[in-house]
């Protein structure tokens, strides 16, 4: 079944080997793609609400030393309430495939096909304007996923951050 996905869309990976992985997890390892995207959709309606929850983070957060958490601190105090993005089912299948060759150990955004975010959404329909991709590694729920990528911890250009409040996206 192919969907058209008529305008752009943000394609959220959150990997927890328990969730993808072929055997039995207790519902407190599970990170679903709702709570992810109740969190996203949170975090772009109400951005100062969600400084809060950034700042509260600090502590787990030390590759910079607390300049990424105070980044997206402000960014987010700053930034302008945004629509929330709406669930995209074949977006979700391009994601299921790609936590599918993932949870062997391979990480990344390349699909060991060397296939990248845009051609996996291809597979399940079609976009246009553009796309992105958030991949979230081990947290253990859904707002650990969000904080992390909001802020950035080590990613220099803070892509993750920006492609949550791309104001053209409109799907995840």
């Amino acid at each position: 079944m192919r969907l058209k996905i008529s305008t752009a869309g943000l394609l959220l990976l959150a990997l927890t080997a328990p969730l993808f992985a072929r055997e039995k997890s207790t519902e407190s390892e599970q990170v679903s793609a709702t709570a992810v995207l109740r969190e996203l959709n949170l975090a772009r309606e109400n951005p100062s609400l969600y400084a809060g929850f950034v700042a509260e983070a600090r502590p787990f957060f030390k590759i910079e030393h607390g300049r990424a958490v105070d980044e997206a601190v402000h960014f987010l105090k700053k930034a302008h309430p945004l629509p929330p993005l709406t669930m995209s089912t074949g977006m979700c299948h391009a994601a299921a495939d790609h936590c599918a060759e993932q949870v062997s150990g391979q990480l990344g955004h390349e699909g060991t096909d060397r296939s990248h975010g845009g051609d996996r959404i291809s597979r399940y329909g079609s976009w246009s304007t553009t796309w992105g991709e958030n991949i979230s590694y081990s947290r253990k729920t859904a707002r650990d996923v969000v904080l992390a990528l909001l802020i950035d911890d080590g990613v220099r250009d803070r892509g993750h951050r920006k492609n949550i409040f791309n104001p053209k996206f409109n799907y995840a």
